[in-house]
């Protein structure tokens, strides 16, 4: 008897029975999660040829063949052609056929994995509803062979229970390695369930492990760094140990080949969403939670310290370092992972893959699903880059300023795309209605609308409505604070297609189309900056999107009226909106794209200094913000000069600890390839000879110690210290050393707060007592 039901769509893979690749899908509704096939799905792809592309490879002691063709209609940039469609026996044999056919014709959409064809053709979308009607089966848990399968749009996401999870290892020496250094403790969190496993007893400790993902039963599992750290540990461990880490809803093992997966579960790895989304140079676990205001203290230990105290039997400080460890991840997805549902929903594709795309395969995925709406074929990756001139940057007017506005030219690449019908397959080539783009000439169709100018208006059109709704609701409520999350995912999607034309792996690639945005963009700010001028204001400065200026002599409330006047104006004059990005009480910009202000409600925001920056040791970068606030909140110079000459003061004096001397690196290749060795390349090979290994990606930590050479051979590496009393180094490797105090200031501190200090008559012979220092009147 057939069966209806409808549920959410969590998950999707596919599996292969009888040499035949079975799409199954992963649904939860209010009685959990059942599984769904679809036998009847058959891989496929285009050729566009002349002749019918059948063929046959050899491929060890099989052959692979094409299994049939059809010829169908479909668009190439909008014209209609007859092409062929491909159909394979199994996925796997796809790049096979492809390669094969690919030396006489050309074939498209051969890259797309076969569960995202699925997605596609079916019109479905992970996180969102899904109807199937098909027949129950199986025993071991609610199976499901489908017949038919439609979505159905639900607002919000389902109900989803996530685990985090953290592993301790019993390190013998520097960083843990699986071939010989035990699992000791796993930290668990999900929900108001916390269980921190441990002990000696390894084996025991990972099949606890295991039992405790079964009884939860998770949707999703987080961690922070798991994908290329605790779940390969725990993978060879448990290799070595016997056990099967059997934490699939189906029984299955976790497996490692390309990503880590769990089947039925999503797998996802916040250090993936915080290398793309969290401004923090160095992001180490804590520093990412105290960047999202979730940092708690319960442990009072590092990393390093995990070994000397479990073998010391002072355990319950390892057990509070888990803890700590493990309810920051947690806290962490539940800040990240809402915008990720909603670009999940957005784009189809489940979340995990979704947490591992940059901005413009994000992009990529959501152009195919809508080309294949339109019957277009999309093209192969560019896999090429052609330079193109940016943004305008208006020269700033450095110094320190006073009642500064800052106008935002909203959604401007967008704004213009729409404008101008900026699209691939509206470039013009011959003689035409079209609009043509200053500077660089490039022509593009008034109509019909192109193919991004179509999906833009969609995604602003659905943002405008969703906004429209939010004024009507309590900004505190659930409804309100799901429909923020998916503005702002409509947002970034939108604001990310710009960026997208000119990225050299975009199917859509299309050089012109970011170079025309662009001059058009350059040609806005011009203009907008002489309109400002012409009714009385000063431009302070002009980047990309946005401009500053002010008018001298005017109250708070005659700015605003003098202010709202220029956005009519501009509006008028400018096929873009105009708003108020911020009010500034105060302001000093260094050089272009550096600048810091103090805002009206009482935020200091700063931009491309080295307070940002992670290549400068943590007492430089404090400093310098301690200028920042005492220039900006106080407007006295003078006390910002003591306040440097205090730090230098206590450098010489032996008062701060090691933790401010030191300088973060991360190794982007493996040791043994750097050609140019650096101070942090240096420090980590040091490190090696003391069995502490460093992965592609890692932090090195290293602070600089007096003695001869270049830096490089003055770089100690951080994770080698035993203890510091101000001035005295002594090392795991027997060494004695002394901080380089004059390395510190000469080319941490003074760098750090002479960039922003000379604008303001300084130089580095008053900062030591050697000059006259200047008034702040001065400046204005």
């Amino acid at each position: 008897m057939d069966v209806k039901m409808k549920a959410w769509l969590i998950d999707i893979d596919y599996i292969t029975k009888n040499e035949k690749a079975v799409v199954r899908m992963w649904c939860k509704d209010s009685d959990g999660v059942f599984v769904a096939y679809d036998r009847t799905f058959e891989p496929y792809f285009y050729v566009i040829s002349d002749y019918e592309p059948y063929v046959k490879v050899e491929d060890g002691k099989k052959t692979i063949a094409v299994e049939r063709i059809e010829r169908v209609k479909r668009k190439i940039l909008g014209k209609e052609k007859d092409v062929f469609k491909v159909f394979a026996k199994h996925p796997q044999h796809v790049p096979k056929l492809r390669e094969s056919i690919s030396k006489f014709a050309d074939v498209r959409e051969a890259d797309i994995p076969f569960v995202y064809r699925y997605l596609i053709d079916k019109d479905l979308a992970c996180f969102d509803g899904i109807a199937l009607s098909g027949k129950l089966v199986g025993k071991n848990f609610r199976e499901f062979e489908v017949e038919s399968v439609e979505r159905v749009r639900e607002n919000g996401y389902p109900d989803l229970k996530i685990m985090a999870f953290d592993c301790e290892m019993l390190s013998s020496f520097g960083m843990p390695d699986p071939e010989r250094d035990p699992i000791i403790v796993i930290g668990v969190k999900s929900g108001d369930y916390e269980e921190i496993i441990n002990g000696d007893n390894e084996r025991e400790v990972i099949k606890r492990f295991v039992q405790v993902v079964k009884e939860i039963d998770p949707d999703i599992i987080v961690g922070y760094n798991q994908n290329s750290f605790d779940l390969p540990y725990l993978k060879k461990r448990a290799t070595k140990l016997g056990i099967k880490l059997d934490l699939g809803r189906d029984g299955s093992e976790l497996t490692l080949r390309g990503n880590p997966k769990i089947a039925g579960r999503l797998n996802v790895d916040l250090y993936d969403i915080v290398l793309r989304t969290i401004d923090v140079k160095v992001k180490k676990l804590e520093n990412v939670a105290e960047f999202l205001g979730k940092r708690i203290e319960i442990a009072d230990i590092t990393a390093k310290d995990i070994a000397k105290r479990w073998k010391e039997g002072k355990r319950k400080d390892v057990l509070n370092y888990s803890l700590q460890d493990v309810l920051h991840t947690y806290y962490i997805a539940e800040e990240l992972l809402p915008m990720y549902y909603e670009l999940s929903k957005m784009i189809r594709i489940p979340l995990d893959d979704v947490t591992r795309m940059g901005r413009g395969k994000q992009v990529d995925w959501l152009l195919l699903n809508e080309a294949y709406k339109l019957g277009e074929i999309a093209p192969n990756p560019a896999e090429i880059s052609q330079p193109y001139e940016g943004a305008f940057v208006l020269e700033p007017e450095r110094g320190l300023h006073e009642n500064v506005v800052c106008l935002d030219f909203a959604s401007m690449y967008p704004s213009i795309m729409i404008a101008f019908n900026i699209s691939p397959d509206t470039l013009a080539k011959g003689p035409c209605d079209c609009h043509t783009a200053p500077e660089v000439g490039h022509r593009f169709l008034k109509s019909p609308d192109g193919f991004f100018k179509r999906i833009l208006k969609m995604l602003i059109g659905k943002r405008k409505e969703i906004k429209k709704i939010m004024k009507t609701l309590d900004y505190n409520s659930p409804d309100y604070r799901v429909l923020d999350i998916r503005q702002q995912a409509l947002k970034v999607l939108t604001n990310s297609f710009y960026g997208y034309t000119g990225w050299n792996m975009a199917r859509w690639y299309c050089r012109e189309c970011a170079e025309a945005t662009t001059a058009w963009g350059r040609h806005f700010i011009k203009k907008s900056a002489e309109i400002a001028r012409n009714m009385g204001f000063t431009v302070l400065y002009g980047d990309t999107d946005s401009i500053f200026v002010k008018k001298d002599g005017l109250s708070i409330d005659e700015m605003r009226a003098e202010v709202k006047r220029l956005i009519m104006k501009l509006s008028e004059e400018l096929p873009i909106q105009i708003e108020v990005d911020e009010y500034y009480k105060t302001i000093f910009f260094v050089e272009k794209k550096r600048y810091a202000g103090y805002t009206e409600d009482g935020r200091i925001i700063v931009k491309g200094l080295e307070v940002r920056r992670g290549d400068w040791c943590e007492l430089a970068k404090k400093v310098q913000k301690m200028v920042i606030e005492i220039l900006l909140k106080e407007r006295d110079p003078e006390k910002a000069l003591k306040t440097v000459k205090s730090v230098i003061e206590k450098i010489n004096s032996g008062s701060f600890g090691i933790e401010e001397y030191v300088i973060y690196k991360s190794i982007t290749r493996k040791i043994s390839r750097y050609e140019s060795v650096q101070a942090h390349v240096k420090a980590a090979m040091r490190a090696e000879k003391m069995g502490i290994h460093y992965s592609v990606g890692s932090k090195v930590g290293y602070v600089i110690v007096r003695g001869a050479g270049n830096i490089g051979d003055r770089a100690y590496p951080y994770d080698l210290i035993e203890s510091f009393d101000g001035e005295i180094i002594r090392g795991s490797d027997g060494g004695v050393y002394r901080i380089d105090k004059e390395y510190y200031i000469e080319n941490q501190i003074l760098p750090s707060v002479m960039r922003i200090l000379e604008r303001f008559g300084y130089t580095d012979g008053v900062v030591k007592g050697e000059a006259e220092q200047k008034t702040l009147d001065s400046f204005f």
